[in-house]
């Protein structure tokens, strides 16, 4: 047995927040079709590698209301698969729930798409054997119930096979309420493989590997940084092994400089030479970090808040993005080194900061505001921009110490 597993091809995200008046517009198409180029990669390898059937579990689409573009683009994907006789089976999930009538999909004979309740459906190999594969489609957007006990233990089956988009229970996290289940109900199924989606990180959840999340096959921001693909799935007699396959045209990836001028004209030339010095083979979208010993200069700092220096970095970088092979996307600090004064300053200082500059403060000033831009909402409460935003606040109050303690004559 040889089987694809994926999940969260997110056809058709709209990668927002990237496309501005600096990005070239040869780029933006490029950006704007990688994660159709990712899937037509996977059914290239699946066609390639012969295998018996592709699971495909979730957010196929980036959103319920499927764009003309996609809906045929995964249709004729799926008609390739079918010509080279290779069974699919799909799940919808969070972004891409579906309740209506399943028949009207248009899909081809091979795509055995889950019912809103979770069911059963078998598949005959080429060697005889039966696999047996267990799974749901979400019917709305929010599926806060635990699925998973509505799972069948494994049936009289050669193999059998569960597909799931949801997360652990335990995380602290809003991703937990997404049809939750903990390790130890997946694995009383005793099924023989897990194929998961949701999480967009490529991970196993057990010793064995056979409990995995395939992760998304291409990253849609810098929270999603490396490879993306899917799992490559074979039989060894009764054991099974996993293979990662890359898919994503466009990586995502983060690279620190340390700052050895004061200039934010010298700095913008420091960040394109070092790029220059990186030769990626594809292309890279890079958040820029600088780092430095010393807090940054309050003129660096500022031309990082009003996003001067990232403009004058874009514009350089418009100019040889297709030889460098990579755009630059945002710059930010790293954390700052601590500046006041005296250790119990310092002591005061910390508790201040750690009772104010939290996630809770932050919602607490923002959900009213921001409650009508919810793809604003989404980018701020992202962790990766909180701490931003804690590293620029801390920056600004260690500054104001220090200034208030140079007039004081200390």
């Amino acid at each position: 047995m040889k089987f694809i597993h994926a999940a969260d091809l997110h056809l058709d995200s709209p990668f927002l927040g990237l496309h501005n008046d600096s990005l070239p517009q040869p780029l933006w198409e490029r950006i704007r079709k990688s994660t159709f180029e990712s899937f037509q990669k996977l059914t290239d390898d699946a066609i390639s590698e012969k295998v018996d059937f592709v699971l495909i579990a979730g957010d196929l689409f980036d959103r319920q209301e499927r764009s003309v573009s996609a809906r045929v683009f995964l249709i004729q994907q799926l008609q390739r698969l079918a010509a080279a006789h290779i069974q699919v089976f799909i799940s919808f999930g969070n972004h891409d729930y579906y309740n209506g009538d399943f028949d009207k999909l248009g899909y081809p004979s091979n795509t055995h798409v889950f019912g809103n309740d979770v069911e059963t459906k078998t598949i005959e190999l080429s060697n005889g054997q039966i696999a047996a594969i267990t799974g749901f489609s979400f019917r709305n957007q929010w599926v806060n119930d635990p699925i998973i006990n509505n799972y069948p233990e494994a049936i009289d089956a050669d193999w059998n096979i569960g597909m799931l988009h949801g997360s652990l229970s335990t995380l602290k996290s809003p991703e937990a309420n997404y049809a939750p289940f903990t390790l130890e109900q997946l694995k009383s199924k005793d099924y023989d493989y897990w194929a998961l989606g949701h999480i967009h990180k490529r991970q196993s959840l057990d010793d064995e590997g056979l409990i995995n999340y395939s992760g998304n096959t291409q990253g849609r921001h810098i929270n999603e940084s490396g490879d993306k693909g899917y799992l490559l799935v074979q039989s060894n007699g009764r054991h099974l092994t996993t293979e990662f396959h890359a898919t994503a045209p466009i990586i995502w990836e983060k690279l620190q400089i340390s700052v050895t001028s004061d200039s934010v004209d010298n700095l913008a030339n420091t960040i394109m030479n070092k790029i220059s010095t990186q030769k990626y083979a594809k292309l890279h979208f890079v958040r820029i970090e600088l780092a430095d010993k010393r807090s940054h200069s309050k003129e660096i700092r500022q031309a990082i808040i009003d996003g001067d220096l990232l403009s004058a970095v874009q514009q350089m970088n418009a100019k040889n993005w297709q030889q460098l092979n990579c755009w630059i996307t945002s710059i930010k600090f790293t954390s700052t080194s601590q500046v006041v004064l005296s250790n119990i300053d310092q002591n005061f200082f910390d508790e201040a900061k750690h009772q104010t500059l939290t996630s809770e403060q932050v919602a607490k000033l923002l959900n009213k505001g921001l409650a009508k831009y919810p793809f604003i909402k989404d980018d701020i409460f992202m962790a990766d921009t909180e701490q931003d935003l804690f590293n620029q606040t801390t920056a600004i109050l260690q500054e104001n110490v220090t200034n208030s303690d140079e007039g004081d004559g200390k």
